[in-house]
């Protein structure tokens, strides 16, 4: 347990001295042993009970040691040898009570000194003897500035004496030994009461030249000094520094331009706490968040913190309505086992007696995370020392802040772009579409259509539509055939339209170049893309075709002809036929049908093409063997059938005809229905699915 303070021992304490380090009684003080301190073994007569943990002041309430009473002793007498007290240069920062903060291989346990604004003012106050005390709320870094104060004191000797100590033994040793001296009052409060400083043992030590240094809580100095006892008396007669929690520009200032790797995290993520709070406490406070014991008591208030770190992360430099901070923690999830106001209250919770590790911001029901917090974050994710909870900020709260920056919140839109702009940029040079129109949605100008660019590539149909309509507009139109085909090749009717359209313009444009420079197969290709147009001029493509002495074209010429009821047709298609062309053959066959009396040819054509392998030719068969009459029924069902099953709706219609007239009613309606499912014009007239013209169904075979 702890030492009783004064208060509860109403003002009286004994003359035993406490802890480890405490005096072993009789023998000469100058060759005494006080025993181990915190690995440090330390020799009465150099500096007294100094270790290199934090002081009383600077540590966590639960590292107080345990001081233990120790034997009674007589302290009076010869009890000290200042001549081996140590000078005050030859002073570490960890003897004088300075906390260490987080650990960094290669870099020592302290970081270097920030000057603060009040060194001045303190070695002002340190150049007089008597008693000066530093001021301030815990872990603002008075042991620091006092050592830092301290140093300026050229030539003096340094004594600390243990919490309970009894100090009337200094002033014994002191007199009549010249010399300059300073007494170290690490936690000055530790040092009141009965045979501690007061203004009867103040006055004397002064008048020898000594200075009596100290650092106090202001509560406690405050309360203190109110008292006529000689204590208040004493401290009435101090010279005082105040060191205040926020560091002020000039100190950040110099804090930034440190040279050492924590220097700068401190800088950006102190925040109103103050950098020396940051450093005293907060790989503590992070500790504390991030242990498993935290995630089983607290499971929510863990998540709820994470979300205000990565807020931090994410450029929100601010603190965030609750409602928002609940928004944000949502994206990870929810814990039944503890509902948001028990999170909340928990995370609110001052530690240390400094901060909860959630932070109050000025308006109310406002938060941020402890800015150590987002710099242990950092730092980790810099070492690749990853975490469950400290993976890469969810997609979803950047898209929540940003979304809510545009609708209005309280939040730097920039800073958070920013942010995401640079945590995401990894994986948007790795290629993740979705993540580049995630993040397109909501930028504009340039960026938006370079990420949309990218995203298309990367196969995104969305984005891929969107930028060849880009390019459409821009006139581009041959450059988005490409982005086209990629939203056709991901399920986009309207792009797989587009794209045959731009590819059929393109085609045609292209075949017309080469026509014109006189080149017949260009010429043929051309005539056929515009016959399949219905356009008139295609004819002429096929007389340039021939003329350039492109036999091919024969055939396409004559069932231009074909179609033009003209007679030339069947030279044309015949010179097409001896060339081997199956199409040639077929359209003869259906020409010869036509103009009647070539029935047996016209057969024989059509099953020439069918061993051919024309796509049509066993439709074209079946139908011109029903046709007739005299063909075997069973060979025209079963040619037409086969057709039929590939996709014929001319096959099926035959068919029901067939099956109509031979009686079968239920056969003929069944194939029908079926070619009317594949479209067939005359089918769906039938059925009454289109508008019915005047006249009656064909009965001749046509292509």
């Amino acid at each position: 347990m702890g030492r009783e303070s004064d208060e509860e021992t109403g003002g009286k304490r004994s003359v035993e001295a406490s802890g480890s380090g405490s005096i072993a009684a009789g023998g000469n003080i100058g060759n005494a042993f006080t025993g181990v301190a915190n690995g440090f073994v330390i020799q009465a007569g150099h500096i007294g009970h100094l270790s290199p943990g934090p002081s009383a002041d600077e540590r966590p309430a639960a590292a107080r040691e345990d001081r233990a009473t120790a034997t009674e002793h007589d302290r009076y007498g010869g009890v000290l040898d200042p001549a081996e007290w140590r000078p005050v240069g030859e002073v570490e920062p960890l003897e004088f009570g300075v906390g260490p903060t987080r650990h960094i291989p290669g870099q020592a346990d302290v970081p270097p000194y920030v000057p603060r604004d009040c060194d001045d003012e303190l070695r002002s106050k340190l150049a007089h003897s008597g008693l000066v005390l530093v001021l301030g709320e815990r872990y603002v870094g008075k042991s620091y500035t006092a050592w830092h104060g301290v140093r300026s004191l050229e030539g003096y000797r340094l004594y600390a004496p243990d919490p309970g100590e009894d100090l009337r033994a200094v002033l014994a040793a002191l007199k009549g030994v010249p010399g300059k001296y300073v007494v170290w009052l690490d936690e000055l409060t530790d040092h009141l009461g009965e045979g501690g400083l007061d203004r009867r043992l103040l006055g004397p030590l002064a008048r020898l030249g000594v200075v009596l240094l100290g650092t106090m809580r202001f509560e406690e100095y405050y309360r203190r000094r109110m008292m006529s006892d000689p204590i208040g008396l004493a401290l009435t007669q101090a010279r005082t520094v105040e060191v205040p929690r926020k560091w002020s520009d000039a100190e950040l200032e110099r804090l930034k331009d440190l040279d050492d790797p924590r220097a700068y995290p401190a800088y950006m993520w102190s925040g109103e706490e103050g950098a020396a709070s940051y450093f005293a406490i907060g790989h503590t406070m992070y500790d504390e968040w991030r242990r498993p014991g935290t995630k089983v008591e607290h499971p929510r208030g863990q998540l709820l913190v994470r979300a205000a770190v990565d807020l931090a992360r994410c450029g929100v430099k601010g603190a965030v309505p609750t409602e928002l901070l609940r928004q944000v923690q949502e994206q990870y999830g929810t814990e039944e086992r503890e509902s948001f106001e028990d999170a909340l209250a928990w995370a609110t919770t001052r530690m240390f007696g400094v901060s909860g590790l959630l932070v109050a911001g000025e308006e109310h029901r406002t938060w941020r995370a402890y800015g150590a917090l987002v710099a242990g974050a950092e730092a980790l994710r810099a070492e690749d020392l990853r975490a469950e909870d400290l993976e890469p900020v969810p997609d979803a709260v950047w898209w929540l802040l940003l979304d809510a920056a545009e609708g209005g919140a309280r939040i730097d839109r920039e800073a958070v772009l920013d942010a995401a702009r640079a945590a995401l940029r990894p994986r948007i040079e790795a290629g993740e579409p979705d993540l580049m129109v995630a993040l397109a949605e909501r930028v504009g100008g340039d960026e938006r259509a370079d990420l949309i660019r990218r995203a298309a590539e990367a196969g995104h149909r969305e984005a891929a539509e969107e930028w060849a309509a880009h390019l459409v507009d821009a006139g581009e139109e041959a450059a988005a055939i490409r982005y086209l085909e990629i939203a056709a090749q991901g399920g986009s009717v309207e792009a797989a339209r587009e794209a045959g359209r731009l590819h059929r313009e393109r085609a045609e444009a292209l075949l017309r170049t080469a026509a014109e420079a006189g080149d017949g197969a260009a010429a043929h290709e051309l005539g056929d893309l515009l016959l399949g147009y219905g356009r008139g001029d295609a004819f002429r493509w096929f007389v340039r075709a021939v003329r350039a002495g492109h036999e091919e074209a024969a055939t396409s010429l004559g069932r231009a002809l074909y179609y033009r009821n003209s007679p030339d047709a069947e030279f044309w298609l015949r010179r097409g036929a001896a060339l081997g062309d199956a199409h040639a053959v077929h359209s003869l066959a259906a020409y010869l049908h036509r103009v009647g009396d070539h029935d047996e040819e016209a057969e024989r054509l059509f099953r020439e093409a069918k061993e051919a392998g024309h796509p049509a030719a066993s439709r074209s068969l079946g139908a011109l063997l029903l046709r007739m009459g005299n063909g075997p029924w069973d060979e025209v069902t079963r040619l037409l059938q086969e057709d039929a099953a590939q996709g014929s709706g001319d096959a099926a219609y035959w068919l029901s005809l067939h099956h109509r007239k031979r009686g079968d009613t239920d056969e003929a309606d069944k194939w029908l229905h079926r070619a009317a499912e594949l479209d067939h014009y005359f089918a769906m007239r039938a059925l009454g699915l289109l508008p019915v013209p005047p006249g009656d169904q064909p009965d001749t075979v046509d292509e």
